[in-house]
């Protein structure tokens, strides 16, 4: 029994107030096929097992997010299950990379128990959760606890990584900053992101990525999250192909397609 969780990428982000003191947003997001999975092991041994890591990855830094994750999933589900895990979607890009384990385990547990998580559960994994686990095109809005499924478009998607990464608080805390000071940009078009222009300022290449990008060729150009990832879409793999042969070198691209929710 194995499970998959795509990458989620941003078509849009708008922050729309806080509430408790955290961002609210209304965004639209698409699941890609750049993916975590996990399968349930046999036998007794450590809790997780890794069986494939991205390069770079570092497994003793990520488990403690994983350990308090299954230590509520195992308060409703019950049980001690062990799991064998693969990881191919960076972390700290803006890709859900923090989530889309957590959302395999849900998955697999709710699948033994014949149970499934209550939303609130999923919320209390993590913000991105509740839409990891369903994924497919959406709309989310509030804390990420409001997913609202769409109709499923395929699309080509480029996946431009650059070589750092966003602070997610520091982007926040600059967007109020940039907010009070009436130094955010208009929104143009249907593909943007409140949180780029800050993003940009803690780190420059993302802005160097999204130029990249249009200047090969791609049109629908959007950061995913808080960052560091920047997204081109588009209707066909050719085009892709061409853009990214035009891109490919200045920063590390990946090639993914849209997948329907689970």
């Amino acid at each position: 029994m194995k499970t998959y969780t795509g990458a989620k990428v941003n078509l849009s982000l708008a922050v729309t107030g806080k509430c408790r003191g955290l961002h609210t947003l209304d965004m639209r997001v698409c699941t890609v096929s750049l993916c975590d999975s996990a399968e349930l092991a046999e036998g007794e041994g450590r809790r997780f097992v890794w069986k494939k890591t991205r390069e770079g990855f570092d497994p003793e830094r990520f488990e403690p997010v994983l350990e308090r994750a299954y230590a509520r999933l195992a308060e409703h589900f019950g049980g001690s299950p062990r799991f064998v895990l693969e990881k191919d979607i960076p972390s700290g890009a803006g890709l859900g990379g923090s989530s889309a384990l957590i959302a395999c385990m849900a998955r697999l547990w709710a699948m033994v128990s014949g149970r499934e998580p209550d939303d609130g559960l999923l919320l209390s994994l993590g913000s991105d959760v509740p839409y990891m686990y369903r994924g497919g095109e959406a709309r989310v809005t509030g804390r990420g606890e409001k997913v609202e499924s769409l109709p499923f478009v395929p699309r080509e998607v480029l996946i431009a990584l650059p070589r750092c990464g966003v602070d997610t608080a520091a982007a926040y805390a600059l967007y109020d900053g940039m907010k009070e000071a009436g130094e955010l940009p208009e929104r143009r078009g249907e593909h943007f992101n409140d949180l780029f222009a800050p993003a940009v300022r803690l780190a420059p290449e993302v802005g160097r990525a999204a130029d990249a990008l249009r200047a090969a060729g791609a049109r629908d150009v959007v950061m995913t999250g808080s960052g560091s990832a920047v997204c081109a879409f588009f209707d066909s793999s050719e085009e892709l192909a061409r853009v990214r042969a035009r891109a490919e070198g200045e920063f590390d691209c990946i090639p993914a397609h849209t997948l329907p929710g689970n």
